[in-house]
């Protein structure tokens, strides 16, 4: 009819799912009937932190903390297709945190943590969709005496390709100045948007807590004397919010 004026619809959505996975390696969410859009987060591990400890020699004994691991990435990354059915299946690979030095001295440092991805949008044996949504797994640090070749150490994990978020990992704190006195460790850096990083020895102290926090916190460094080994950097997360 002339001169009638289309109505307008509003929708609003309502999130029908949440699933959390906090085991690494190869993992799955299976996507809920109903869903229209999926809403993804991912977190990258944190790296170890690298062991303290002494060396002694003709000069006496030099005292030396370790550095602190870098924290995990994060991206967040809004996934709306055309071809979405119930129990498809989204595929991802969670970083696990790699683990502190235990060691101060030759080539010895944290591990690295690996990175978290989305992978692929899956029908049974079907791939729908693939992706290159990675929230990176940061570096290692250094150990007190270890040798370094160059590179960089502890640096936190780089975020790639989520379409709303991305956000880098904190770096670890850097191995202190080595001298003639006892030194702390240094703590291990924050994972973005939330694990926080393990805080370093002290000398002379044990502390029970070094590792880095899930999701993707890296791990603080040993001190010179007391609690010599780094600690381990925390594993990666994925979170998924189906809405419908």
């Amino acid at each position: 009819m002339l001169g009638a004026s289309k109505a307008t619809t509003t929708r609003e959505y309502q999130l029908i799912n949440t699933g959390t996975i906090t085991s690494t390696g190869s993992q799955s969410y299976t996507i809920p009937a109903g869903t229209l859009y999926l809403e993804i987060e991912v977190w990258g591990a944190g790296g170890g932190g690298g062991a303290g400890g002494t060396s002694s020699g003709r000069s006496g004994t030099a005292y030396q903390g370790g550095g602190g691991g870098g924290g995990g990435a994060y991206c967040k990354h809004k996934y709306q297709p055309s071809d979405m059915q119930a129990n498809d299946t989204l595929n991802f690979t969670v970083g696990g945190g790699g683990a502190g030095s235990t060691s101060s001295g030759g080539t010895n440092k944290g591990a690295d943590g690996a990175a978290t991805t989305l992978d692929t949008h899956k029908r049974s044996a079907s791939t729908i969709a693939s992706f290159s949504v990675s929230a990176g797994g940061a570096e290692g640090n250094l150990s007190g005496f270890a040798f370094s070749f160059g590179g960089n150490n502890g640096e936190g994990g780089t975020a790639a390709n989520g379409n709303i978020t991305n956000t880098d990992g904190a770096d670890g704190g850097a191995r202190p100045n080595q001298s003639g006195s006892t030194h702390d460790g240094v703590n291990g850096g924050a994972g973005a948007n939330g694990g926080s990083g393990g805080a370093a020895g002290e000398t002379g102290l044990q502390l029970a807590n070094m590792d880095g926090a899930i999701p993707g916190g890296g791990g603080g460094s040993g001190a010179s004397s007391g609690n010599t080994s780094g600690g381990d950097g925390a594993d990666g997360k994925v979170i998924v919010k189906a809405y419908g």
